[in-house]
């Protein structure tokens, strides 16, 4: 299988990314638990620690599904922090290249990574001339170093509803079915591992005008700095859409996040933005909001500018604020 353009590789990393970020935008599902699920407290005093681990958590999948060029997305937790899709969708591009050995169904080739380590491919094609409807792909990473960025764990990807000619300037789609299993990236100090379900339906109009409507049933997202844990995040029956316009990026998602922070220990909310958030290309968002709701309480975090955000806690859950409080992303990024 081969690919002439590296247009092919999906704006994704997620994500999350789990995504973990245009023109219009906005998510009309809903993040209501499941009938079993206890959500946690929020109160005056950790307000501030749920809004942050809710926007890394959204971030997980904003910040690679539409922060990258190209088409595949995946999860990042913060919009220039680690993401561990991207990189592995560079190796796909290479994989699938013009110049690189052809993808056989039932065979499994296995390829160098440029700083070390090795690429394992193996899965079901169905032309070498492009890709394909039913073409099922699965890539598994052994300590393998691409632009100073290590890759270990398993992805796979399937994909359908292809439209139009895949390029970088043209109309086209594609969805794609993605499956992570224990997929780390590490760069400098920053790592991030995800397992996973995650459905990407693609629109582009043209180079410059794209749009994804991204979903899925749970994606596991685990952050750790200098190589130790900060959080662990549980999105469930998440839903996103993101739209490109430009340099210009508008993301809105609603989800239940479940997980652990040094900051919180074990919680429960759900997550519903209320207003997309906006942003440049690889920026921090300058607009949008969020309500994060816990047991009879919230807090709605809605972005000032690109320096701060202000937090209005309501204790009971029903809007009547009881406090706000106004931070900067710096400190809100370092809360969890």
């Amino acid at each position: 299988m081969k690919i002439k353009n590296a247009s092919f590789v999906l704006p994704l990393t997620i994500g999350v990314a789990l995504i973990l970020s245009a023109c219009g935008g906005g998510s009309s599902s809903t993040s209501t638990p499941p009938a079993s699920t206890t959500l946690s407290s929020i109160s005056s005093a950790n307000s501030t620690q749920v809004a942050g681990n809710a926007h890394a958590a959204n971030t997980a999948i904003d910040s690679s599904s539409s922060g990258s060029e190209t088409l595949l997305t995946g999860v990042s937790i913060e919009g220039n922090g680690v993401s561990p899709i991207a990189p592995a969708l560079d190796l796909v591009m290479r994989a699938l290249d013009s110049g690189a050995p052809k993808l056989l169904t039932g065979v499994s080739t296995t390829q160098a990574c440029a700083g070390g380590g090795t690429i394992a491919i193996n899965g079901t094609v169905q032309s070498q001339t492009g890709p394909s409807n039913g073409d099922n792909l699965t890539f598994t990473a052994n300590n393998c170093v691409e632009n100073t960025t290590s890759i270990n764990g398993v992805f796979s990807v399937a994909l359908s509803g292809i439209t139009g000619t895949v390029s970088t300037t043209g109309a086209w789609g594609a969805t794609l079915d993605f499956q992570y299993n224990a997929f780390s990236v590490t760069s400098s100090s920053e790592s991030i591992t995800v397992t996973g379900d995650m459905k990407i339906a693609y629109s582009q109009v043209s180079s410059t005008s794209k749009s994804l409507a991204i979903s899925g049933k749970s994606l596991q997202v685990s952050q750790s700095k200098a190589g130790v844990k900060v959080a662990d995040h549980t999105l469930t029956n998440y839903a996103a859409t993101s739209t490109i316009s430009g340099t210009t990026v508008n993301f809105a998602a609603n989800y239940t996040m479940s997980g652990n922070s040094g900051a919180l220990g074990q919680f429960t909310y759900t997550v519903k933005n209320l207003q997309p958030f906006v942003r440049t290309i690889g920026g921090t968002p300058t607009s949008g909001s969020m309500i994060i709701s816990g047991a009879s309480s919230s807090v709605t975090l809605t972005v000032i500018d690109a320096n701060s955000v202000r937090l209005d806690f309501s204790a009971k859950g029903d809007g009547v604020i009881t406090q706000t409080t106004i931070v900067s992303w710096t400190t809100l990024k370092s809360s969890l």
